[in-house]
């Protein structure tokens, strides 16, 4: 075939590729600067800086996004300036994905002689900074694919990503917020490629009529929203309020929830929702409303994220509220000590939701000997160390001048370490990449070691179809595999936040909850049956309360 008649078929599917990318990011809100397409559709780009990625280089490149930072206050979204560095939504997750790679790499029964790397970018928990490093995925894919038709080489099919240069990802790795998935599964699914999700549990994600290349390692918040009710049920509190955390996570799992506590005959005394980081006045708005219901509605059932739950909490100890609420959480709150530290006494009796998931000893044992001097690959680690240990590390390209103190070298992450709660499903939403790619490659390349010719380039739907068929163990013995929605089974544990000790308070298991139903120690929570907080409606509900 002539190089030049196949190079402006090429230029057109490019091209084509290039529209399609204009008019998602134009429709989603995205800046527009970020996409380098100048040249092609006559957009002027902005100086923007590029954020900062990390990238290890493979045959085969797999994308994450995790939330490095955390979300930019309220006074500053509008310039996308993410928070503070996370540790366990964060710095985690990064070291995560990059030794599970690294044990895959060194496992001769997955991929044989087939590296993965990765590239990893931060999603600050926010929508619109998710979607500016979703298109940089998708960007870095369209320049290294023009690059190449520049060159006079052929190219793929239309639809299919070009390896060369900057390998394009194959699929994506989260990110955690069911918002942002969202938005992220709108521009990926676009351009063929997979994405699992670590703890995005949106029951809107089981859509694939919407949201065809989305799968998740956890189960849809349809199954959680059935647990909320069972315990509500269990202990007759007929007369609760209901808080959500504004966002797909909060509002589908909250709808649901009421959905089904009015038919098993649960009265809302008040709903409301609160944005994460909304500010001090309107989380002491909100408990004032919720105080306007006492003493019937005691019990306040929250489809939140963690930090609505500390906002909540925090606004208890202004108003001098501690013991008068039970909250009733969600798997945002779980069993998460950055939720409850400071304000132990306004959480406690708290019964929260916590999808199960066994601890990760090994990767303790990798992540507790990690130095700054010696962790190059990840480039948030320093900026991390300093933040953690609030100290400076002196002559460090990244050397923090918010610090006096100089870091000793003796600091260790053992002090006052906690692993992330969702670790597992983290590392099994990797490990469900690696296993489709390997049934991939075992059928399109039999007898073959490697990336042979039908693997290059890698097609989306294709891999898609290896990835829902996926059927292992994973880090925790649990059997991984998804439903014709690419959704996992759904198994809950049930925490008790508690007193243990004269200034000590921790998260005590006290039951459980799978597809056979409810499973509680009534003992662990309440000493005996007169202990248990009453919340009834002891009148007929009222105008624009819900029964």
């Amino acid at each position: 075939m002539a190089g030049g008649v196949r190079r402006n078929t090429g230029m057109g599917n490019r091209l084509g590729l290039y529209v399609r990318l204009l008019a998602v990011s134009v429709s989603l809100g995205s800046d527009l600067g970020l996409l380098g397409l100048k040249d092609q559709v006559g957009v002027k780009a902005q100086n923007n800086e590029r954020r900062v990625l990390a990238h290890i280089p493979g045959d085969i490149i797999i994308g994450a996004l995790f939330s490095v930072h955390h979300q930019p206050p309220a006074d500053k979204v509008h310039e996308r300036k993410c928070g503070a560095v996370r540790e366990q939504y964060g710095i985690q997750r990064v070291e995560a994905m990059m030794h599970t790679l690294d044990r895959i790499n060194a496992d001769p029964t997955i991929l044989p002689n087939i590296t993965l790397g990765c590239e990893i970018r931060d999603s600050c928990w926010h929508s619109a900074v998710a979607l500016e490093q979703s298109i940089e995925f998708i960007r870095d894919t369209l320049v290294s694919s023009e690059e190449e038709e520049s060159q006079g080489k052929c190219t793929a099919e239309a639809g299919s990503l070009l390896l060369h240069g900057k390998k394009p990802i194959v699929g994506l790795i989260g990110p955690g917020s069911s918002s942002v998935a969202i938005q992220v599964q709108n521009l990926l699914q676009l351009f063929n490629i997979p994405q699992i999700a670590y703890s995005a549990t949106s029951m809107d994600l089981s859509d694939k009529s919407l949201y065809k290349y989305f799968m998740r390692v956890v189960p849809s918040d349809m199954q959680q929203a059935r647990a909320m009710v069972d315990i509500v049920k269990k202990y007759n509190w007929s007369y609760v309020s209901a808080i959500h955390t504004e966002g797909n996570y909060g509002e589908s799992g909250m709808e649901a929830f009421k959905d089904m506590a009015a038919k098993e005959g649960i009265c809302i005394a008040h709903s409301d929702k609160i944005y994460s980081n909304a500010g001090e006045q309107s989380f002491d708005k909100l408990l004032q409303k919720l105080r306007g219901h006492l003493p019937k509605a005691r019990v306040v059932a929250c489809f939140c994220e963690g930090m609505t739950v500390r906002g909540i909490l925090m606004a208890m100890r202004r108003q001098s509220l501690v013991g008068e609420f039970l909250l009733v959480g969600s798997d945002g709150w779980a069993d998460r000590y950055d939720v409850t530290d400071g304000y132990q006494k306004e959480a406690a009796g708290g019964i929260t939701i916590k999808l199960k998931s066994a601890y990760v000893t090994w990767f303790d044992d990798y992540y507790l000997n990690l130095k700054p001097d010696a962790n190059l690959r990840n480039p948030w680690f320093p900026e991390f160390w300093q933040h953690r240990f609030q100290c400076r590390l002196r002559g460090h390209p990244q050397e923090s001048t918010m610090y006096n103190r100089t870091c000793t070298w003796r600091e260790s992450l053992r002090h006052q370490y906690a692993q992330d709660t969702k670790m597992g499903f983290v590392i099994n939403a990797i490990y469900s990449m690696a296993y489709g790619l390997h049934a991939m490659q075992q059928a399109l390349c039999p007898g073959y070691k490697g990336l042979c010719e039908s693997m290059r380039p890698i097609d989306g739907r294709k891999l898609l179809d290896f990835l829902m068929k996926t059927n292992f163990t994973g880090v925790s013995g649990e059997a991984i595999l998804f439903d014709q929605n690419g959704d996992s089974p759904g198994r809950y544990e049930i925490m008790n936040f508690k007193q243990v000790g004269e200034d000590e308070y921790a998260y005590i298991h006290v039951g459980s909850w799978d597809q056979g139903g409810l499973k509680m120690n009534d003992e662990e929570i309440w000493s005996n049956n007169s202990d248990i907080i009453q919340s009834v409606c002891s009148e007929p509900c009222q105008k624009a309360q819900i029964k």
